[in-house]
């Protein structure tokens, strides 16, 4: 009988959704339009928003493919924040090929008047409106945008005036919060802080605002923004910024970078470019998509790279000792200067994901502590590197780039810690001839084992500018044996049962729920722990419980569950079925659980 409920969906299975996958509902792309902003909001109902434009050409050139790429199924609002060149240059080109409905901006107070504005007002013609401070903007599917300052106008009653401003033109800029479930981001143009002679709305706006999981940076990353009561009232886990290479006004800025992205507090920033390439401390992403299903999100760079975060609402149980494993470093780069080509690779070992809030990262040279809500993921790891540039620190993966001059890796003797709340999750120390060196990196063979020199290798296999490594991949001289694994969760109505076989990527996942554990039934050459009775029947046949295990050996199977839940205990095991479906190279044990 289960053999022929198993063929019966394995012949029908596709791709699984689910927290290996990017989540679905609300995405946001920033786009790459040089020194200029531009962004595309799509809504979970398929409709597609701008904010801003870039500048001239940009629409055209950056925006419109970027949009075309989403593939819309209706077109809602245009939003401008403000009547500077990089900012609406491109927008009238957008407005002029797509049917959006209103374009909404700041109005008419103080606007300066020129070919590019002339060209933005023709475009939105009859469209054009005024923003209203304090109003919510219906996206679609749920998610909004509010408008939280215009004009020096903040909701809730504060007033900033601009005019004296050094920067008025900027100080008027709208800000904007996006919300969808947990999910909220700001948007605030080139609003000023208060340095430089500058209006401070940030301010006033900022505690409108409240906190948000992502800050898109007020002015590309300059001096006059970003400013301590905005950093400490939004308290961002992911920061992104947009800017020119090679730009000639020093964005994103030292101070503003660090300030986001600081030792006691080290939130990702990730960046369209190098920018002036007088700072590090960021990613560089190119175009920087972010999906969100309202309680986690992904953000991916332009070449796929992408890192996972829950929201910051969602709070994890801290990580166990052991849990998170260092599986690479790299203390002595030959093809870049250890400032920039210097990184610590971690992975999960477990059954389920993790949260990296509050984890620290310690070596002899100082200590980091995650503010980022991370979600690592059972066997994909993760970097810690220097220099987030691919450019600049030997092409690495997408990782988390480290506060400036937060870490150093001496070269002969140091030891490398991750802990939270004192507990030490892993520790490796090494001293001289330990594996690994000048350009070669210090591979850890068993996961599962001990941090001893013997538990580690040097590298053999080159990495993007030549030196040896796998730094975001599996170690080549990997000898783990990875154990069969089940895990569940439960959160807001939702059971999700956790499928991991880290080694075993490839085969065919059965994640079996079930009455009881005993005595289980036999199946091809292995013994299932799980009963073969009424709800093991129906779950094995529900779209979820059986899919293609991916490469990285691992998925999950979300289930809405409501009210009443079973007094009683329940039992799920986690089945690998080969190809052939001729026999089960592993099984977990049966985890027993209680909802909710």
């Amino acid at each position: 009988m289960l053999a022929a409920l198993l063929f019966g969906c394995v012949t029908t299975v596709l791709p699984q959704g689910g927290e290996a996958d990017a989540p679905v509902g609300l995405t946001v792309v920033m786009v790459d339009v040089g020194q200029g902003d531009g962004l595309i909001v799509k809504a979970p109902d398929g409709t597609v928003h701008v904010i801003d434009g870039g500048p001239p050409g940009e629409g055209t050139a950056a925006m419109l493919p970027a949009i075309t790429a989403l593939q819309p199924t209706a077109y809602g609002f245009s939003f401008l924040s403000h009547f500077h060149v990089d900012h609406l240059g491109g927008l009238d080109e957008v407005l002029n090929a797509r049917p959006f409905t209103t374009a909404y901006d700041r109005g008419d107070v103080n606007r300066p008047s020129n070919t590019d504005v002339n060209n933005y007002l023709s475009a939105a013609g009859a469209r054009r409106a005024t923003i209203t401070v304090g109003a919510v903007y219906q996206l679609g599917g749920g998610a909004t945008l509010t408008c939280v300052a215009a004009n020096g106008f903040v909701a809730g009653g504060a007033f900033v005036d601009p005019t004296p401003s050094a920067q008025e033109e900027n100080s008027r800029s709208i800000a904007l919060r996006l919300d969808y479930g947990m999910f909220s981001m700001w948007f605030g143009g080139d609003l000023t802080g208060g340095a430089s002679s500058t209006a401070d709305v940030e301010s006033p706006a900022s505690l409108a605002c409240g906190d948000v999981d992502v800050y898109k940076c007020n002015h590309h990353g300059s001096t006059t923004s970003t400013n301590l009561n905005l950093v400490a009232r939004l308290a961002p886990e992911l920061a992104v910024v947009s800017c020119g290479s090679g730009n000639s006004y020093g964005h994103p800025n030292s101070t503003v970078v660090n300030r986001l992205n600081q030792a006691a507090a080290a939130r990702l920033l990730l960046s369209t470019t190098t920018g002036s390439a007088n700072t590090i401390g960021f990613g560089v992403t190119g175009n920087t998509r972010i999906d969100t299903d309202g309680r986690r999100y992904r953000a991916t760079a332009q070449n796929g790279s992408c890192l996972d975060f829950y929201c910051d609402e969602v709070v994890l149980p801290n990580l166990a000792a052991g849990s998170v494993r260092i599986s690479e470093i790299h203390r002595n780069p030959s093809m870049v200067p250890d400032t920039n080509g210097e990184y610590v690779e971690v992975q999960n070992i477990g059954s389920r994901p993790v949260a990296l809030r509050g984890m620290q990262l310690v070596d002899n040279a100082g200590t980091v502590t995650i503010a980022s809500n991370f979600a690592l993921l059972p066997g994909r790891p993760m970097l810690f590197q220097v220099d987030g540039a691919p450019s600049r620190n030997g092409d690495l993966p997408l990782g988390m780039a480290l506060p400036y001059s937060s870490i150093s890796l001496a070269d002969t003797t140091d030891s490398v810690t991750l802990r939270q709340n004192a507990v030490t999750i892993d520790a490796v120390a090494y001293a001289s001839g330990f594996p690994g060196g000048a350009g070669v990196a210090a591979e850890r063979r068993d996961l599962y084992g001990g941090t001893a020199a013997a538990n580690f290798a040097a590298a053999t296999v080159a990495f993007g500018a030549g030196d040896l490594g796998s730094p975001g991949r599996r170690n080549d001289g990997d000898t783990t044996v990875y154990p069969v694994q089940v895990d569940q969760t439960f959160a807001d109505g939702v059971m999700t049962l956790h499928a991991t076989a880290l080694g075993d990527g490839g085969v065919i996942s059965i994640l079996g729920l079930a009455q009881g554990d005993s005595p289980g039934f036999p199946f091809l050459n292995a013994s299932i722990p799980l009963n073969f009775d009424p709800l093991f029947q129906g779950a094995v046949g529900a779209g979820g419980a059986i899919a293609f295990l991916p490469a990285q050996g691992y998925r999950s199977w979300s289930i809405p569950v409501g009210p009443p839940y079973p007094a009683y205990p329940l039992f799920t095991a986690h089945v690998l079925l080969d190809l052939s479906f001729s026999s089960v190279p592993g099984v977990s044990p049966a985890l027993s659980f209680v909802l909710p």
